[in-house]
This record gives C-alpha cells, sequence and structure tokens, in this order.
C-alpha cells in the first residue's frame, strides 16, 4: 500500500518490491477486501488514494517506522536494517562517497538508500515518514523537526570564461541552477537582485553535470559550493568568483522527525558526519 502510493504505480512498486505487478496487485485487493474499501482510484496511468486511502496513510506510516523500530531493536549490537538517506545532488557528489563507505565498513549489515533532491523535496519526505533523515541546506524552522548543523559550505559565482563579475550588468543573463526548491537556487535569485542583474531566463537542471556543463558553453550564470569546484572535473572549464558571507555562507543540516523512534544507524551516521565537520 506505501510504496503504490509512493510510486503511483503497480509497475513502479513492483520494481521497488522486487516481484512482479499482479503480485502487487493481488496483495493490495487482499488488503481492500480485509478493509472493506476501495484504497486507490485509477487516473491516467497513476493510482490516487481514495478517501479511505488517505485516512489509512498516517497509520500505515507509523505500523512501518514502528516494524523498523522493532527490528533495530533486536539489531543493536550488530548495526542491521534499513537507512534511509536523503541529501542534496553536490552534497551526496563531494561530501557523501568517503563518509558512507566508512559507514559501511562499520555497519556492514545496514541496507542504506540514498535519495537526491531540493532541501524542500527532501524535507517534504522526512516529514512524510520516507526517509528517516536528510542532508539539506538552510534552516528549515519546522517543529516537527530535530536539524543539526554538520558543516557550511561556501558558495561562488560561476561564470563562463571571458566574462567577469565587473561586466554582468552590461546585457541580459540567464540563471542556471537546480529546481524550485533548492536553498541554492534561492541564493542565486537573491543574490541576482542584490546584484540589479537583468535576468533574461531561469534554466532549472537535476544535475550538477547539466549546470556546469550549461555555464562553459556561455548559456549564463549560477551558484555552487566551492568544496565542488575544487574536486569536480569539468570546474577548468569555467571560472568562479568569491561573494560576501551573507551569500556564500550555507550552512548544511541534517534533519530527522521529532517524533521518530530511535534509529542506532542513523546515530552511528550523525557521529561520523560531526567527527568529519571536525576535519580539515
Amino acid at each position: 500500500f506505501l510504496m503504490v502510493n509512493r510510486t503511483g504505480t503497480l509497475g513502479a512498486a513492483a520494481r521497488q518490491l522486487h516481484c512482479v505487478p499482479s503480485n502487487v496487485s493481488a496483495r493490495l485487493r487482499q488488503l481492500e477486501e480485509q478493509l472493506n474499501a476501495a484504497l486507490f482510484m485509477r487516473r491516467g496511468q497513476r493510482l490516487r488514494l481514495t478517501p479511505a486511502g488517505e485516512r489509512l496513510l498516517p497509520y500505515a506510516e507509523q505500523l512501518e517506522e514502528l516494524c523498523q523500530a522493532a527490528w533495530r531493536s533486536v539489531h543493536t549490537d550488530e548495526l542491521a536494517g534499513n537507512l534511509r538517506l536523503g541529501a542534496m545532488e553536490t552534497t551526496a557528489a563531494v561530501w557523501l562517497p568517503e563518509a558512507l563507505a566508512r559507514f559501511h565498513r562499520d555497519a556492514p549489515r545496514v541496507n542504506l538508500t540514498l535519495a537526491t533532491g531540493t532541501s524542500r523535496h527532501l524535507i517534504e519526505q522526512v516529514l512524510a515518514g520516507e526517509l528517516d533523515a536528510a542532508l539539506i541546506a538552510g534552516a528549515p524552522d519546522h517543529p516537527g523537526l530535530i536539524e543539526e548543523t554538520v558543516w557550511h559550505e561556501e558558495l561562488m559565482l560561476v561564470l563562463p570564461p571571458g566574462i567577469s563579475p565587473d561586466n554582468l550588468t552590461e546585457a541580459p543573463v540567464c540563471l542556471i541552477g537546480f529546481a524550485v526548491g533548492c536553498h541554492y537556487r534561492e541564493r542565486l535569485e537573491r543574490w541576482s537582485q542584490q546584484a540589479e542583474l537583468k535576468v533574461s531566463a531561469r534554466q532549472n537542471y537535476g544535475s550538477v553535470e547539466a549546470i556546469l556543463g550549461s555555464i562553459a558553453a556561455g548559456m549564463g550564470v549560477g551558484l555552487l559550493p566551492r568544496s565542488l569546484l575544487e574536486q569536480h572535473p569539468r570546474a577548468p572549464l569555467v571560472k568562479a568568483y568569491h561573494l560576501p558571507p551573507a551569500i556564500a555562507d550555507t550552512p548544511t543540516r541534517l534533519v530527522r522527525r521529532r517524533d521518530a523512534p530511535e534509529h542506532p544507524a542513523l546515530n552511528l551516521l550523525m557521529e561520523q558526519l560531526a567527527a568529519r565537520c571536525l576535519t580539515p
């Protein structure tokens, strides 16, 4: 029921559950017969919750969390079970590979799933119980969340070769960044207003490679973390410039639900990320 709701189709749910769609359909039909209520209605190719399904959803999510907590309770000495982590695209590319490799060495029985997205989308997934925690930019300021700053990023102005910050106001420019809901995108919009740029268009991309490639090709300007630019192989194709701290300094925070049960594997990962933050 939860997987069909999250993916929207029987086929997508079956792929996530590693079975065939007919099995998902049969189990869903069995659940509806037990409850004597239709849980989904079809709209085009996708399935949407009925009012009865909407009422069942929060209880199903609580049951899922309770099952995971029960599993973890008998594996406290040998961390096991599932850990669902979210992160921004740039964080996943720069900060997490080594951190997750170290985490796997210390907790080899934990099945970790990493999802990427904008900060706003990741927060929504944590609040919905779809992620155990997420690494986001900015301050969510939500009463249902616990947040901890794990490190600070320095955002830099990224320009095509041959363009300097001094001549940006001479002609209309295109802003290039991640989708709406990304904190870095919000900083880019704020900076463009402060710099009094004439914005001709906005391009939203889902990958670092697309953003860097488009800027290198002369399409527009963007903001990206210095840590990423120091490591990415395509960074030499663009020019990066420092910005005032009010725009450049951006905290990365780990957020989780305040009412979530204790998660030993998440606690270990948080300890390791905190240690990484203290390492130059």
